[in-house]
């Protein structure tokens, strides 16, 4: 009898091939339940209770068998939507900082302003391809904004003064919340370093080694993976004179975009008439950028920054005062001619550690 029943259930399998949950136990497409969104309240985020918590709730989405869902959920706002989190569960909680950092950064809403918002969540089955779902309803809620302190962090390497941790540069997000941050150095120190030379660096939370900083993995040296490690960041021997850096804590990532020089150029006399670039030099330890004396005479005052001394890539459309970097204002890429305000002799200072850069013209 048990011999007849193996080969019995052998056969049997052998008829009906394998088993492949993801299209012989879910329910047919047609069939999968979608989540609820529950309604939230209106939310006012100002300085003193950014910490605190906002949760999302929603019913469970059916897809005819129990298997792991995930859940994401967006906000939309004047066509324009964003990814407010992810959840193997039925909710998810952010901070009321959080919340604003969605709604100024990707949705276009202005800080100190309030905005109408919409939440929707879909459901998918996690690890296939399987179709999600998306919630048979949206919620609307208002939400009142605040302008968020921006975050710093800090960059110590052989650029700067070999290694000088008290003077290590500061910069800082590009918005607050986005925990994205970018600054531009002079990598190769005007030209004291040599590429190839051991001229790394590392990213710090504080001026100090006792606190968290970043160098390469030691298991996977890549730049798309930074820990708390002894291995310093480096370009090597093709290493540029000068670099962007990009920092994402969000995707702990560090990206760069190499540049051979960044200089001024306009109707100013050492340019020439818009003949001559001026190159602008780096001050590790002020952390700007300088070109200058240059003198404007003859009510000529239009100028312009350039990358690689290059139209393509130029700086300008200087009309946006700073709200950080007092008497500066905001450079735009591929912005149209700037003017200093009357005829003399300038000192010109940029601050590639602010988004957007911010040049100051420091009259003499």
């Amino acid at each position: 009898m048990a011999a007849a029943l193996l080969v019995f259930s052998a056969c049997d399998i052998c008829e009906l091939g394998p088993v492949e949950p993801d299209k012989t136990m879910l329910s047919p497409e047609g069939e999968f339940v979608a989540p609820v969104l529950l309604e939230v309240g209106d939310i006012t985020i100002d300085g003193n209770n950014s910490a605190e918590a906002v949760t999302f709730l929603w019913s469970a989405a059916d897809f005819g068998a129990p298997v792991q869902i995930a859940y994401n959920l967006y906000f939309a706002r004047d066509g324009k939507t964003a990814l407010a989190g992810t959840s193997r569960t039925n909710k998810l909680t952010l901070s009321k900082a959080d919340v604003n950092g969605i709604l100024v950064n990707s949705l276009g809403v202005k800080a100190n302003d309030a905005a109408d918002v919409e939440a929707y969540v879909e459901a998918s089955v996690n690890g296939t391809e399987v179709k999600s779902v998306r919630s048979t309803n949206s919620v609307a809620f208002n939400v009142q904004t605040f302008k968020a302190k921006l975050n710093s962090l800090f960059i110590c390497g052989q650029f700067q003064n070999g290694w000088d941790i008290n003077s290590a540069p500061e910069f800082w997000e590009t918005g607050g919340g986005t925990k994205i941050y970018k600054i531009l150095i002079d990598y190769l120190a005007q030209g004291t370093i040599t590429p190839g030379e051991d001229q790394g660096f590392k990213i710090l939370t504080q001026r100090k080694w006792d606190g968290d900083y970043w160098g390469y993995s030691g298991l996977t040296p890549s730049w798309d993976c930074p820990e708390n490690n002894d291995k310093n960041f480096q370009f090597g021997a093709a290493a540029q004179n000068i670099y962007l850096l990009t920092v994402n804590l969000s995707k702990k990532t560090i990206s760069a975009e190499g540049i051979d020089a960044l200089s001024l150029i306009g109707d100013f006399d050492e340019s020439a008439g818009w003949s001559n670039d001026v190159d602008l030099v780096y001050d590790c330890v002020r952390n700007i950028w300088t070109a200058g004396p240059v003198t404007f005479s003859g009510g000529k005052t239009d100028f312009l920054i350039r990358y690689d001394h290059a139209w393509s890539k130029k700086l300008g459309g200087a009309t946006t005062a700073s709200e950080d970097v007092e008497g500066g204002f905001e450079l735009v890429s591929g912005g149209d001619n700037m003017k200093v305000p009357s005829d003399g002799t300038y000192m010109m200072k940029i601050h590639g550690n602010r988004t957007p850069m911010v040049i100051v013209m420091e009259k003499q």
